[in-house]
């Protein structure tokens, strides 16, 4: 089967592609208004956290971006951005409330990468890749243009992590379960894992002699 020719079989459906988008968005927007960007870089925050993960997606699918092609898909996010942004103010979370949304938001973003890598007959390591790259890039970019280090490459409780095994899971489910208990599992394992790693101050794993202080 071509690259581009998709199957019947375990079809991401475009109700929950545009939902994750819309979740990461407004949470890109929020997190972009604490930070006191001004409105604009607030609503491109949003933009680009939502879209960003997909269109990558595809690109790499060798397909043309459902975010460019299809025209409500940019409306849709950009509205949650600005629901995401008005909402900052009035939303005060704790550590660990703040950790589980966004780990809502990966979790969606994960499965939206491996289903559509599954609906093209991808390799299960290629389908791994883009669950990561599909939940990582837009939020990485944001940090970027801000200014930051990627969060995903600099955190150390377990996000990257936690976005593979999530991937790693949503495959197995989606593949040998089902799509609907792959999405499910797949946002609870996350949130748990995050929430967690977070709560008892786990550490992402370092090379040997990383961690050891600096010779003199």
């Amino acid at each position: 089967m071509t690259p581009n020719s998709a199957t019947t079989l375990h079809q991401l459906p475009t109700s929950l592609d545009l939902a994750a988008m819309a979740v990461a968005g407004a949470f890109a927007a929020h997190v972009a208004r604490k930070r006191q960007l001004p409105l604009f870089g607030v609503l491109l925050a949003g933009v680009v956290g939502g879209l960003g993960g997909g269109i990558l997606r595809d690109v790499l699918l060798g397909l043309e971006p459902a975010a460019i092609t299809t025209w409500y898909y940019i409306p849709v996010v950009l509205a949650a951005a600005v629901v995401g942004g008005l909402t900052a103010r009035r939303t005060h979370f704790s550590r660990l409330p703040f950790v589980a949304t966004q780990a809502i938001a990966i979790g969606l973003l994960i499965g939206i990468g491996v289903q559509k890598a599954v609906e093209y007959r991808t390799p299960a390591p290629a389908a791994i890749f883009l669950g990561v790259v599909t939940a990582t890039f837009g939020g990485a970019v944001d940090d970027v243009l801000t200014g930051r280090k990627a969060v995903v490459m600099a955190d150390d409780h377990l996000l990257l992590g936690s976005v593979l095994f999530g991937a790693v899971v949503f495959w197995a489910l989606t593949i040998y379960v089902a799509f609907a208990a792959a999405v499910v599992a797949t946002v609870i394992l996350v949130t748990g894992l995050r929430v967690l790693s977070v709560h008892f101050g786990w550490t992402s794993p370092v090379f040997p002699g990383d961690d050891a202080p600096s010779p003199p």
